[in-house]
């Protein structure tokens, strides 16, 4: 089931025209703690990951800086970055990083197979959607809250 649920965040990119690069200690575009940026240079769009990140990490965070494109965050040359936890703080909201997360989630994890998996397969379990999604548990909890699937606090 997992191949026909889960989406590849770096095909979509690249049917998208975006360039989707891998970065470790070696190649260090990014500063420590940050787990991606997305970089528009002229007409080039570039997104870089770290691969020093989980699998389910790093797809996040190419699907979220493919949000911060697909918002229209991208305007003139520049470079956003995704942060480390801290982005995630109450303290530290920021609307454009709102916007790219919910987009993420979206495209990992769309409604319709979140509901299907549940009305139709009968799947409750949050790790096991997590799998079947290649998400974290943490991430799938948090799209099964916003859902309204969650309603107690985690």
């Amino acid at each position: 089931m997992s191949s026909t649920f889960s989406v590849d965040p770096i095909a979509k990119a690249n049917e998208l025209g975006i360039l989707v690069q891998a970065d470790d200690i070696y190649s260090p575009m990014l500063d420590s703690g940050e787990s991606g940026m997305i970089i528009k240079d002229g007409d080039t769009i570039s997104i870089y990951y770290s691969i020093n990140e989980s699998i389910e990490r790093q797809r996040f965070t190419i699907a979220h800086e493919l949000g911060h494109y697909a918002s229209g965050h991208l305007v003139g040359n520049t470079t956003m970055f995704r942060d480390s936890t801290k982005s995630y703080s109450r303290d530290n909201y920021d609307i454009q990083e709102y916007e790219a997360n919910n987009y993420a989630a979206e495209l990992l994890m769309p409604k319709y197979k979140v509901d299907f998996i549940i009305e139709q397969e009968g799947i409750s379990d949050i790790r096991e959607m997590a799998q079947i999604f290649k998400v974290s548990p943490t991430a799938m909890m948090i799209r099964l809250k916003n859902l309204g699937w969650v309603k107690n606090d985690y």
